[in-house]
């Protein structure tokens, strides 16, 4: 477990249900987190890969 993708999975989760709607905060980085990923990205208008890659990183840190 990770505290790097448990701090990404409460980001998600605290953009609401239409990114992240099993909010779970668990560190494991899995289908969920990763299909909550593809979804931040599509809404962004970031490439849609659900890696959490240098441009969703910046993405995310300009939000934080």
């Amino acid at each position: 477990n990770s505290e790097q993708v448990k701090c990404l999975q409460q980001f998600l989760a605290n953009l609401g249900n239409d990114i992240y709607p099993e909010r779970l905060v668990t560190g494991y980085f899995g289908p969920l987190t990763q299909a909550a990923v593809k979804r931040y990205q599509s809404f962004k208008g970031i490439i849609n890969t659900g890696y959490f890659g240098p441009l969703t990183r910046a993405q995310v840190n300009q939000e934080l």
